[in-house]
């Protein structure tokens, strides 16, 4: 096993299935996107370091998962470790995304705000807020799930963010994005990353084409109108890229950037790469700003 390289890459994919290296720890794990595709190196899975059974829901280990794994993320690393239900803690497709995140402002009146403000729902482990920290932004990491806030706090602490003007909040992302409306709050980077499916801390289910829309519409309403940008992503075949676009396009709050031509609109769908360069869906992505 090889740890010299710190990346992630996707090796490969089929039957439901990719081999990805982490630092070059191989993992074999499910990948519904993978369905009705072959691989295309057999022989390359009979190296794995470790496999997720779905059925026993269990991780099997050929060798040892390193301890205090990390990812290169582009400025920045992440923990990565095995999770109960077959995920790693990090979602490598949202690369671009934090390098979109991380980038420098596109409006100078931002930069010379006293506090640049951004609120990332369904925070996970933290890699946006990372990317958003580094770039000087106050962030509201929001997550309903404990140990996932807790992994983004020591995600933030791996980067020398221990001391950044972050706050770490296991709560409800509606409830608290109604809050921030009540608070008469302004963001001027809004982030929503939302499950398909889910439960909120006290157990109410959450389901993306039913929920999604009156949260996305609080969320416009905490966006600061003078610059914004907003970032919606997720993994559903009931919800894409071009339902939110058309939900966006319909709203009040959009429509005067809409008649001025003063939006920037990016969409689709998110891609990774494996070693022959066949792309495996990774979900959508909206991608909204002002210039």
């Amino acid at each position: 096993m090889d740890l010299d390289d710190s990346c992630y890459r996707l090796i490969d994919f089929g039957a439901g299935r990719k081999l990805e290296s982490l630092a070059g720890y191989v993992i074999d794990r499910p990948s519904p996107a993978a369905v009705g595709t072959v691989a295309r190196d057999p022989s390359r899975w009979k190296h794995a370091s470790a496999a997720y059974d779905s059925d026993k829901r269990l991780w099997e280990h050929r060798l040892p998962w390193p301890a205090g794994l990390l990812i290169e993320c582009g400025g920045f690393e992440m923990p990565v470790r095995p999770t109960p239900y077959g995920h790693i803690g990090l979602f490598p497709e949202q690369h671009e995304n934090w390098c979109w995140l991380g980038s420098p402002d596109h409006d100078s009146r931002v930069e010379q705000a006293e506090e640049r403000a951004a609120l990332n729902l369904f925070g996970y482990t933290g890699a946006s807020t990372v990317a958003l920290a580094r770039a000087g932004y106050s962030v509201a990491h929001v997550d309903a799930a404990k140990p996932n806030v807790q992994a983004a706090r020591q995600a933030a602490e791996q980067n020398n963010l221990g001391d950044a003007p972050i706050r770490f909040l296991v709560d409800d992302a509606a409830k608290f994005a109604a809050r921030e409306i009540r608070r008469q709050r302004k963001y001027q980077t809004v982030i929503l990353d939302p499950p398909a499916y889910g439960h909120s801390p006290k157990g109410k289910a959450w389901r993306l084409e039913r929920d999604l829309w009156p949260l996305l519409n609080d969320c416009l309403q905490l966006l600061d109108q003078s610059s914004f940008r907003l970032l919606v992503t997720g993994h559903s075949p009931e919800v894409g890229h071009r339902e939110v676009l058309e939900f966006l396009r319909q709203t009040a709050f959009l429509k005067p950037f809409q008649r001025s031509s003063r939006l920037i609109i990016e969409s689709g769908r998110s891609q990774l790469r494996d070693e022959g360069d066949r792309s495996l869906d990774a979900g959508f992505f909206v991608r909204v700003q002002t210039p």
